[in-house]
């Protein structure tokens, strides 16, 4: 299934749910780190739409890696 590109604005655009399904898991992980996700010369981690900050510290990282587990289990259960 082809991807199809939602636009946001000029320069934005974001994938559609059907073709985040069909996306192999590496075609998500590039996603994730280029296209979602980016580091600043902060180091920083921040949102590519919009360039607005996600984690400033490890101890954020790990608080957001606790949030994302817990949507794992809702998602699992909603697959099920």
């Amino acid at each position: 299934m082809a991807m199809i590109k939602i636009q946001l604005g000029p320069d934005e655009e974001a994938e559609d749910i059907p073709g985040m399904r069909s996306m192999p898991n590496e075609g998500y992980a590039n996603w994730i780190d280029g296209e979602l996700f980016f580091f600043d010369h902060h180091e920083n981690l921040r949102a590519v739409h919009g360039e607005y900050p996600i984690a400033t510290t490890s101890a954020q990282v790990r608080m957001l890696i606790k949030y994302l587990e817990k949507i794992e289990a809702r998602m699992k259960e909603a697959e099920a």
